[in-house]
């Protein structure tokens, strides 16, 4: 059989204050247009599938024609519940849904319960385990520490328990074992618009597992996985190779301008040649909606003509780097680029706003100096000499009134 590894879809959000709805309904053709081209015959997503407990209703609508598109293309459909969903609205009739060939994973039971496939001499079999905060389910599973690594640990032993009965059970017909889960898993490496289920992730960095602080044990060893066909994971934002059989599929869209540079789609599977799985699964390319990049440089350079015509409609964040902070820098930037999401300066004119404007009052030797001292504080720019004139006039006309009425 062939498996479609997906996570992470996150309908219902957008990108710093921007509607992502027609990208993420082209995320989801997507996936329909992968199984019909590919013949898959399962489609894994392993959580988040919505951004939040209460999704919009043009996302539930939208997921619901989705369902039915892949199944009508012939994919079953595993999909569990992550940290950013509702458990309980997911997981909705999830009993009568998967008479259809949907089967949701939100409880704790449906962990070590399988979906069970077959076809071609070949048995599947797929564990999905949803998320689950150790907070809430580690007194159910008898732990004495709630953290991931023990709850994930626990998790996994019944799951080896059940595969083990039903090797015994069934014919011998191959068995292939996969197991999807929502986790930080130790060298997974994490971007900004993730939530933090505890590790204390720094975008852009690897996180590992570490037994003497909670943060380490929020992230999950590899070998608690270490006996399974295939590891599908979610909530690692960037598609990631942590061994042949542990991979996430990372989301198919970028969330976060720390996605700028990660690869972006889905992982193929061919459980038929699952003994060797580096040969096993392929890496499925997709580029959905705007691109993300992120501009450093002064200006000048950022305002050059091919510069704006190569990114004028990506979502961008820009990082000026002008020995002093230009005038009107953010206006005549989003002149340009429509689509400028964030905005900062970094220039060495930081480094003199370093004086305090207390420091800059007390050397001030006229009331022009303690104005431009002002405003040479609060922008990071030198006081031009047209603004000079126009402060000298204005405290020139104040003088002028106030001797008037003196008189």
């Amino acid at each position: 059989m062939k498996l479609l590894h997906t996570s992470d879809w996150h309908l219902g959000r957008g990108f710093h204050g921007a509607d992502l709805r027609e990208t993420q309904l082209e995320m989801m053709r997507t996936v329909c247009s992968a199984v019909t081209e590919h013949q898959i015959d399962v489609v894994l997503v392993s959580g988040d599938v919505f951004d939040r407990a209460l999704p919009p209703e043009w996302a539930v609508r939208e997921l619901g024609q989705c369902l039915r598109a892949l199944r009508e293309a012939g994919a079953q459909v595993v999909m569990t519940s992550g940290n950013h969903d509702s458990a309980v609205r997911l997981g909705f009739n999830r009993e009568l849904i998967a008479q259809s060939g949907v089967h949701i994973r939100s409880g704790l039971d449906d962990a070590w319960t399988p979906v069970e496939l077959a076809g071609d001499g070949e048995r599947l079999l797929v564990y999905g385990v949803p998320y689950l905060e150790p907070q809430v389910y580690a007194e159910q599973l008898g732990l004495d520490r709630a953290h991931h690594s023990a709850v994930m640990a626990e998790v996994v032993s019944r799951i080896h328990a059940d595969v083990a009965a039903r090797r015994v059970a069934k014919d011998g017909a191959a068995l292939r074992v996969i197991v999807m889960a929502h986790v930080f898993a130790d060298r997974g490496q994490a971007s900004e618009s993730e939530r933090n289920i505890g590790a204390p992730a720094v975008p852009e960095r690897t996180l590992e597992h570490h037994e003497d602080s909670a943060g380490g044990l929020a992230v999950v060893p590899l070998e608690v996985f270490d006996g399974f066909d295939y590891v599908a994971l979610g909530h690692l934002h960037g598609r990631q190779r942590l061994s042949d059989r542990v991979r996430y599929s990372g989301a198919p869209i970028r969330y976060s301008f720390s996605e700028d540079k990660q690869d972006k789609g889905a992982w193929l599977i061919d459980s038929t040649e699952l003994d060797d799985a580096a040969a096993a699964v392929t890496a499925l390319d997709w580029d959905l909606g705007r691109e993300v990049v992120r501009l450093q440089g002064d200006i000048q350079d950022i305002l050059d003509l091919e510069r704006v015509k190569r990114f004028q409609e990506a979502f961008l964040q820009i990082t000026l780097t002008d020995d002093e902070r230009p005038e009107r820098a953010y206006n005549r930037l989003r002149e340009a680029y429509p689509h400028v999401m964030q905005y900062r300066y970094a220039g060495a004119g930081l480094n003199r706003s370093g004086q305090s404007f207390a420091q800059r009052l007390h050397t001030a030797q006229s009331e022009v100096e303690v104005v431009a001292g002002f405003l040479e504080h609060v922008r990071d720019r030198s006081v031009t000499q047209q603004e000079l004139n126009a402060v000298t006039s204005a405290l020139d006309a104040v003088r002028t009134q106030n001797t008037g009425e003196r008189a």
